[in-house]
């Protein structure tokens, strides 16, 4: 506890003292956002988005640290300089962040769960499934990682989800899925390309798991580069936003859009 301590006060002392023409990245090691260690080390898609940042803006020094999602979010409600580039985009400024134009689009967010219980939530609560009905109903186990903020579904989750198992710690989604298949948890909400890094890496923990669409999010969801809502990190998105479209044609980000938003996974909607 000491040693977590002495760390969480050395970053936000680090970001403190960061100079002022410095753009401080920080990560977290969420897979397939940011992969910090396997075969598919720094191929994760916000991995690759900061790369290709840091190539639009070759003279500007650009340290990230590695943080835990909960962290991120308290040091940006302290105005702490640094910028997240892995949020959802958000048409105005938030008490945590100002954001960048949109920089990609993840396929809209659904329902994680095992294939017998997507077929009987859809016979339960309709095709697309009400996430609402499924909250309000209070009968199956939903798991969420530690820190993380869901959009649009996030007054759902706050007004209904009762009692949700909170996983923290690295890969928490990943280790959320495996939950799920071994029956600790009934089902989670993400995007579908975090089953599909778990096809990827661990096959067999990702088999009988599906993607289940839900009612209230059909269109695809915005992603931003996030930076503290102060005077730094506000001249910070304006000087992002100026190259925003080199960025998005850089070939490294477009192949890793490519690999993670591209490929489809197995569809509760779509398997009998």
């Amino acid at each position: 506890m000491a040693r977590l301590c002495c760390l969480l006060m050395c970053c936000s002392l680090s970001f403190s003292a960061a100079a002022k023409d410095q753009l401080n990245w920080a990560i977290n090691a969420a897979p397939p956002f940011h992969i910090t260690e396997g075969p598919l080390k720094q191929r994760g898609l916000c991995d690759a988005l900061v790369r290709s940042v840091r190539r639009q803006l070759p003279d500007i020094a650009q340290p990230q640290q590695i943080i835990p999602q909960p962290r991120i979010h308290q040091l940006l409600n302290e105005d702490q300089q640094l910028c997240f580039p892995c949020m959802i985009h958000q048409d105005k400024a938030t008490k945590t962040a100002v954001f960048t134009n949109p920089t990609h689009y993840y396929p809209p967010q659904g329902i994680l769960t095992r294939k017998a219980l997507a077929d009987f939530l859809r016979q339960q609560f309709g095709s697309p499934v009400s996430l609402a009905a499924v909250l309000k109903s209070n009968s199956f186990k939903l798991g969420l990682a530690a820190g993380r903020r869901y959009g649009s579904l996030q007054p759902l989750i706050d007004q209904y989800a009762q009692d949700p198992w909170i996983r923290s710690g690295d890969g928490s989604m990943v280790a959320l899925l495996q939950m799920i298949q071994s029956g600790k948890l009934d089902y989670s909400l993400d995007y579908p390309m975090v089953l599909r890094y778990l096809q990827q890496t661990a096959p067999q923990m990702a088999q009988g798991l599906v993607y289940l669409p839900i009612a209230e999010l059909r269109q695809p969801v915005a992603g931003a580069i996030g930076c503290a809502n102060s005077e730094w990190g506000q001249q910070k998105v304006r000087l992002i936003n100026q190259v925003l479209q080199k960025v998005k044609q850089d070939p490294d980000f477009t192949e890793a859009q490519k690999l993670w938003l591209a490929p489809s996974v197995p569809t509760a909607a779509i398997e009998h």
